[in-house]
C-alpha cells in the first residue's frame, strides 16, 4: 500500500513524461546540483580556453573582458576559472552522489530513484499531524497516515501492565514498551518484515517465554540510553521510521485505576480492560507524573490533532489524565478530530453509541473537539464476537463542532478501521478546515470522501 496525496509516480513506470514532471517539481533537491555541476563544467572549460589562449570570440566586449579577468596573464586567468569550476563541480558532484544514495535508500519494490525521491519530497512537505492513543487503534491509524506525511507524531500511552510489557515494567522499572513497539512497527518502511520480527514471541520454559523481541530490544535500548524517549529515538533510527513515536510521559510507575458503575474499584489496565461491569470513570495514581515535554511540544506544533481510535478507557483517555496534555490540546488552534470506534469493545464500551463515546472522553479530559469522525458503512458482526457496530449519527446534542460521516471500516476485519480509508477521511477534514492544515495536501487523494458534515448541530 502506497497512498499519497498525488498519484504515485510508480504507476507510470517506463513512461518518460511523468518522470520529467517529477524532476521539474520544486523541492526535489536535484536540479540545483545539476545546474551547479553544469556551471562548474562551463567555468572549467572557460579556464582551459583562457589558459591555452584559444580564441573564444573575436569581439569580446570590454565589460565582459573585465568580468573574465581579461587583464591577467593567460595562465593565471585560466587557472582562476579552472579552480572555481573544479570547486563548484566537485561540490555539485558530491551533492548529486548524496542525492542518489539517499534515493536508493528510499526505494521500495519496483520504484526507481526519481520516484522514491518524489514520494519523499511530498511526505517531507506533508502536514504536521499528532495522533494520540495506543493499542491497535493507534497503529492502524499510523499505517495509513505514514504514506501521506512524514511529519507524523504518535503520542502513546504507557499504562499497560500485562503480558511482556508488564513483566519488563516490573523487572526493569521502565515504562511498558508494548504500545510504543506497535507504533514503531506501524511507522517502519519495512513494515511486514519488522512486524514479524518485533512481534515474535519466545516460547518454551525459559525466562524469555512470552516476551516479544521488540519489547526486549526497547528494554535493552532503555538501559543503554538511560530513558524511554531516548530508546524510542534510537529504535526509530534502526527502523528508518516515517514519523516518530513519543511517550505521553517518561514516568515508569503510572497505575491506571478504574471504577465501575456498581462502585467496584479496579487497579491496572489489565483489570480495567476486563471490567465485570460498565465503567464510570478512570484515573491515574502516580506521584509527580507529568506529560513529557516532547509530547507537549508536538501538540503545540501540530496542524491536526487526532484522538483515537482505540480502547476508550485504557488507550485513549489515560493520555489525557496527565497534567499538561489537556491544556496543550485545548490551547492548540489546530483541528481536533475525535475518531469514534467502528464497533463497541467488550468490558469497556458495551452498548456505547457515538454520543456515549464522546461524552466519556470529554468528561475525563474536558477537551472540546472540532470534529467527530463516524463510520458510515455499518456491517453486521457475528454474535459470537460479543461486539456490535456503532451506528452512525448525523448530529450530537449540544455539540458545536462538525460530525463527519465516512466509510472508514475495514471490510475484511469489520471491528477495525481501514488504514487507507481513515487517513483519507482525515486529510479531507484537514482540507476543509480553516484552522490548521497547510495547503500542501493535494485534492487528488484517492479517497472515500465524507458523506455528511454537520456543523454546530443540535437536536
Amino acid at each position: 500500500m502506497r497512498e499519497l496525496p498525488e498519484e504515485p509516480l510508480g504507476k507510470a513506470t517506463g513512461m518518460l513524461m511523468p518522470r520529467i514532471r517529477a524532476l521539474l517539481r520544486p523541492g526535489l533537491g536535484l536540479k540545483r546540483w545539476l545546474a551547479l555541476l553544469i556551471l562548474g563544467m562551463a567555468l572549467f572549460s572557460l579556464g582551459v580556453a583562457f589558459t591555452t589562449e584559444v580564441s573564444i570570440s573575436p569581439r569580446i566586449l570590454p565589460a565582459l573582458r573585465a568580468l573574465t579577468l581579461g587583464e591577467l596573464p593567460p595562465l593565471a586567468r585560466g587557472g582562476v576559472f579552472i579552480l572555481i569550476g573544479t570547486a563548484l563541480g566537485g561540490v555539485a558532484a558530491y551533492q548529486t552522489y548524496r542525492w542518489v544514495v539517499l534515493g536508493t535508500s528510499q526505494r521500495h519494490g519496483r520504484d526507481d530513484i526519481l520516484t522514491a525521491m518524489d514520494i519523499k519530497r511530498r511526505r517531507d512537505h506533508g502536514p504536521r499531524i499528532v495522533a494520540i492513543g495506543g493499542g491497535t487503534g493507534l497503529s492502524t491509524l499510523l499505517r495509513g497516515l505514514k504514506y501521506q506525511t512524514g511529519n507524523l507524531t504518535a503520542i502513546v500511552t504507557i499504562a499497560d501492565d500485562g503480558g511482556s510489557s508488564g513483566r519488563l515494567r516490573a523487572d526493569l522499572h521502565m515504562p511498558p514498551p508494548g504500545d510504543a513497539r506497535n507504533c514503531l512497527v506501524a511507522l517502519s518502511e519495512s513494515e511486514p518484515l519488522m512486524e514479524e520480527l518485533f512481534d515474535h514471541r519466545f516460547q518454551g520454559s525459559s525466562s524469555l517465554n512470552g516476551h516479544s523481541l521488540g519489547n526486549l530490544l526497547l528494554a535493552a535500548l532503555y538501559e543503554m540510553r538511560g530513558g524511554f524517549q531516548e530508546s524510542l529515538e534510537a529504535a526509530a533510527q534502526l527502523l528508518a521510521l516515517s514519523g516518530r513515536v513519543v511517550p505521553v510521559s517518561n514516568a515508569s510507575g503510572l497505575v491506571l485505576m478504574g471504577e465501575t458503575v456498581s462502585g467496584q474499584v479496579l487497579r491496572g489496565e489489565s483489570a480495567i480492560g476486563h471490567a465485570p461491569d460498565g465503567l464510570s470513570r478512570v484515573w491515574i495514581e502516580s506521584e509527580g507524573a507529568v506529560a513529557s515535554e516532547a509530547a507537549l511540544e508536538a501538540i503545540r506544533e501540530a496542524e491536526m490533532i487526532v484522538i483515537g481510535p482505540g480502547s476508550l478507557y485504557t488507550s485513549i483517555i489515560p493520555n489525557f489524565l496527565l497534567p499538561g496534555v489537556c491544556e496543550a490540546v485545548t490551547a492548540s488552534p489546530a483541528p481536533k478530530v475525535f475518531v469514534c470506534n467502528v464497533a463497541t469493545q467488550p468490558h469497556e464500551t458495551d452498548g456505547y453509541s457515538v454520543l456515549e463515546h464522546l461524552r466519556a472522553f470529554q468528561a475525563h479530559s474536558g477537551v472540546s473537539v472540532t470534529h467527530v469522525l463516524v463510520n458510515s458503512n455499518v456491517l453486521t458482526l457475528p454474535e459470537e464476537w460479543g461486539q456490535v457496530a456503532v451506528p452512525p449519527i448525523f448530529r450530537i446534542q449540544g455539540f458545536e463542532g462538525a460530525v463527519v460521516l465516512a466509510d472508514v471500516v475495514d471490510e475484511g476485519f469489520p471491528t477495525r478501521h481501514d488504514p487507507r480509508k481513515l487517513a483519507s477521511a482525515l486529510l479531507s477534514i484537514g482540507r476543509s478546515s480553516s484552522n490548521g492544515m497547510r495547503k500542501t495536501l493535494s485534492s487528488k487523494a484517492a479517497a472515500p470522501q465524507p458523506v455528511a458534515m454537520m456543523g454546530k448541530a443540535k437536536e
